[in-house]
């Protein structure tokens, strides 16, 4: 399971509900069914090659996870409700809803149409695919106002269909107590990150283009008032080895190679150590649907710089609890960066700032928000007492070939 559906389950099962989590199998040795306690199971699904796939891959196998979540679910009580992520279950959850005859929630996380504005291509089939899944479903949430607003323009999502309901964020692990605590950490466990030669601006994310890594490494040797900041890259492992060489020579090209540390992907568990001892965190991206780095960043009491798109917009309040770049350029993020490293008293008022205001982003308020929406759902089926007739009678692999 990801994050994000790894802790609403476990805050819906607190909550009270019974949750089952179906995924693809992945590897050979995954059991049928997990019991994760209090009331979660989770199923691994034969869909495909028992191997990690790309998403785009995976669509090629949505028919036979239907029909292995339809086989599994016959062992298990009726369900109230279906919730999908991401656009490929979702195709799932139009048929389950149907033979099941219950509501359909669905989150996409990423919109592959908002992914195309910013030069990012992707398949036909994965448009053609979302949006069967936004005409068919009957709640699609957003985690953001933005994200609502292009649901509806670009992908005709009925309005009245459409909730927002931000991503959450464990308070409880990102909160800014303890900084010297975790810089002890660090430097025990990742003594590459020099934590003493200067302030570290961190990178947190996949190593991909889209990320931006690279426009931070060509900011590193503009910004003015810390000339001893250290470039952090945590991220990516030996799968990324092109992209680290290509930012690795960038950094030799710029003057700057042993300035820049690299860190492969970390534990989830030592993310807030990282935060906290950073003295800012940077989301150089294309595009965020709701940019849950920055937000864990400013919960750690640290201030975020962030390109000014998506959820980015949404999650930072420019000048408050961090900075907004409109201009994803090198110069722009230097000089945001700069303006923080140059002003201790305004980067600890931000950090302040930020750790209060993702309050509202706890996982006790998010849960509440979707309880919601789950219950006007049932609520509204419940009323209804029709038959729930197919949205698109053809199938999924017609679909796919249409489009490809």
């Amino acid at each position: 399971m990801n994050v994000y559906v790894s802790d609403l389950t476990r805050h819906l099962a607190e909550a009270g509900w019974d949750v089952d989590v179906y995924t693809r199998r992945d590897r050979v040795d995954a059991p049928d069914v997990e019991d994760l306690g209090q009331g979660v199971r989770l199923f691994h699904v034969d869909a495909g090659p028992p191997i990690s796939l790309p998403p785009i891959e995976i669509a090629a196998h949505v028919s036979d996870f239907t029909a292995g979540v339809q086989k599994l679910a016959v062992h298990t009580e009726p369900y109230d409700l279906i919730h999908s992520h991401y656009w490929v279950a979702g195709l799932s959850g139009i048929e389950l809803s149907r033979q099941w005859q219950v509501p359909h929630a669905v989150m996409f996380h990423t919109l592959g149409a908002l992914k195309e504005v910013f030069q990012q291509p992707e398949p036909p089939f994965r448009i053609a695919g979302e949006r069967r899944v936004v005409a068919c479903a009957d709640a699609v949430i957003g985690a953001t106002s933005h994200e609502r607003a292009f649901l509806i323009g670009q992908y005709q999502a009925d309005a009245s269909r459409v909730r927002v309901v931000p991503c959450g964020v464990d308070l409880e692990m990102f909160h800014p107590a303890g900084v010297d605590q975790s810089r002890r950490r660090l430097a025990a466990s990742l003594p590459g990150l020099c934590l003493d030669d200067g302030p570290g601006i961190l990178f947190v994310g996949r190593l991909e283009q889209s990320k931006g890594a690279d426009l931070l490494v060509e900011a590193l040797p503009r910004i003015r008032s810390r000339p001893d900041a250290r470039l952090w890259i945590v991220g990516g492992d030996e799968r990324d080895h092109a992209e680290r060489a290509r930012l690795s020579t960038l950094a030799a090209d710029c003057g700057v190679a042993e300035r820049v540390r690299f860190v492969n992907a970390v534990e989830r568990t030592k993310l807030p150590d990282l935060y906290r001892a950073a003295a800012v965190c940077v989301v150089p991206s294309a595009y965020e649907s709701f940019g849950l780095v920055a937000v864990e960043a400013m919960a750690s009491g640290t201030p975020a710089v962030a390109t000014r798109v998506g959820g980015l917009a949404s999650t930072i309040t420019d000048g408050e609890t961090g900075l907004l770049v409109g201009d994803r350029q090198a110069p722009a993020f230097a000089a945001a960066i700069d303006r923080l490293l140059g002003d201790e008293p305004l980067r600890r008022q931000m950090g302040a700032a930020a750790a209060h205001q993702m309050s509202r982003y706890s996982w006790r308020s998010v849960t509440r928000s979707i309880l919601d929406v789950y219950e006007e759902l049932l609520s509204d089926r419940a009323n209804s007492g029709s038959q729930r007739e197919p949205c698109c009678p053809d199938s999924v692999e017609s679909l796919l070939v249409a489009a490809g």
